[in-house]
């Protein structure tokens, strides 16, 4: 969690607690998305084929209708719909130019070049040799760990801690969607990540305190222990030769100051059963907080799958901590709260190519079901050939269901945009996002490039008429210096469906 102003987020996880409340949904069934993406070909009136309803129109239509010339094409002059073309398409045709009308538009279903559902999106945080996988099955060992000096006061049972953390969905469990580790990824990934999990109990041989920026003694330690009676290659599921990742769980008591969660590492080298303990997630919460226990381990666990924090680490003052910000802005790799957002999903390999529908031009109109229920969204390359590896704009439709419910925030709902900038360099320990907070060319005055920045920032979510151009904040491409300035010449209206769907219509300005 970096440089983060831990009683903040202290504060925010006691108020998040107050706030959730018992759901009675039913259990979601999360699916796959055959992508709706269509492209504008026409307009109702447009006889001569130019994208434009002229004068030019009216005399081809008349003359056709005279039977002095062919339509090389009439499927758009027939304006009425009726199967055939009559002075009465030529009268609506002169009523649409004199009134100054918008005219129709026609539009036609999008065909991808590959369709087929099954064929993943490899994950793009691979390339930064995350230690934990962010597909199928993994195995995660959790201790918790008492010490002379601090212990677990809630008296639960290795058993019922992996209840806690390890359980089955249970929208009735009054954590819910924090009802568990594994019931939360397997929602948010769609089914594409299973958490397996064991969990034991430790009491360490000195106090707390003796732990303190000597973490790899405690690793040894737990690890010595139970050594003639775990298999450490169950924990290696990569067979790289290191754990995937390793939970020690301390009290909820024990001080904030210097053992507030986060995600590290274990820099010995020790070897268990020719295993090395890798990835370390550590820190102290109380059992008896059940959506905050978890919430915090699977906070952690996103970064031990190769994300950073969205939050600011420095220059910030009260609220301004947060990257993303207002009812828009929540989300799990920021405020440890809520669901992952489409980023982190495409990132983590969690889509089919279908799912994600890549604006390429002209204009085209998308429709979106809530990404609780379905794997979709809309990608806005700056320069498509550059991947996703690069600056983008990414769109989904955020719901108060799945790993969205119960949190007030996200009742209405709506369109969310971000700002992705994915861009991969060789950082201080190996490759890493070039704009994540501790990246060597970060700017800290957190006004310049950042991997994950809200469109609207504050302004909450993008809902039925709404319209985003180049006057939307934060709505515009980076430019040499980092600044906002680089004008995107899109226009992109939001409308909301009966069917619970958005239908979003992208528009080049300079075609």
């Amino acid at each position: 969690m970096g440089g983060y102003d831990k009683m903040k987020r202290w504060t925010l996880r006691l108020i998040a607690g107050l706030l959730t409340t018992v759901s009675m949904l039913p259990a979601m069934t999360i699916t796959g998305h055959a992508a709706k993406a269509e492209a504008l070909v026409g307009y109702r009136g447009d006889v001569d084929g130019d994208m434009r309803l002229t004068g030019g129109d009216v005399i081809m239509l008349s003359q056709y209708l005279l039977g002095t010339i062919a339509l090389p094409d009439t499927k758009y002059a027939d304006i009425d719909g009726n199967g055939v073309l009559t002075a009465s398409d030529l009268t609506l045709l002169k009523r649409v130019l004199l009134t100054g009308e918008s005219p129709e538009p026609v539009y036609q279903e999008i065909i991808f070049e590959d369709p087929t559902p099954d064929e993943r999106i490899p994950a793009p945080v691979k390339a930064l040799n995350p230690s934990l996988p962010s597909t199928g099955e993994v195995e995660v060992l959790m201790f918790t760990v008492n010490f002379p000096d601090c212990q677990f006061t809630e008296g639960y049972s290795s058993q019922q801690v992996w209840e806690l953390a390890f359980g089955p969905e249970n929208p009735q469990d009054p954590a819910y969607p924090m009802e568990s580790i594994t019931a939360y990824y397997s929602r948010a990934s769609y089914g594409m990540l299973h958490v397996n999990g064991e969990v034991y109990e430790y009491t360490a041989q000195n106090s707390i305190h003796s732990y303190i920026d000597n973490t790899d003694a405690l690793v040894e330690e737990v690890l010595r222990a139970f050594d003639a009676q775990l298999d450490y290659t169950k924990y290696d599921v990569d067979q790289n030769g290191e754990m995937d990742t390793l939970i020690l769980a301390l009290p909820g008591t024990a001080d904030k100051a210097n053992w507030w969660p986060c995600s590290g590492g274990y820099y010995g080298w020790q070897r268990f059963d020719e295993v090395r303990a890798s990835n370390l997630l550590i820190g102290g919460w109380s059992l008896s907080d059940r959506s905050g226990f978890n919430s915090t381990w699977i906070h952690e666990m996103g970064h031990g799958m190769g994300l950073p924090d969205y939050y600011k680490y420095e220059n910030y003052e009260g609220d301004e901590c947060y990257g993303l910000n207002g009812d828009a802005g929540w989300m799990m790799m920021d405020d440890a709260l809520a669901d992952m957002s489409c980023f982190d999903k495409l990132m983590y390999g969690w889509y089919d190519e279908d799912h994600v529908m890549v604006y390429d031009g002209g204009t085209k109109r998308y429709t979106l079901t809530s990404s609780q229920q379905e794997a979709n969204c809309i990608l806005i390359p700056r320069v498509r050939e550059d991947g996703y590896y690069s600056e983008y704009f990414m769109i989904e439709y955020a719901t108060h269901e799945g790993n969205n419910a119960t949190w007030w925030l996200f009742r209405d709902g709506g369109i969310r945009v971000l700002h992705c900038q994915a861009e991969i360099c060789e950082g201080w320990w190996g490759p890493e996002f070039k704009w994540n907070n501790y990246g060597m060319y970060y700017d800290t005055s957190n006004e310049k490039q950042r991997v994950l920045r809200l469109v609207n920032d504050y302004g909450g979510f993008f809902r039925h008429g709404d319209v985003i151009s180049d006057q939307t904040e934060g709505f515009r491409w980076y430019d040499e210096n980092g600044d906002r300035t680089v004008e995107t010449n899109l226009k992109i209206t939001v409308e909301a469906l009966p069917s619970g769907e958005y239908r979003l219509t992208i528009t080049d300005l300079t075609a």
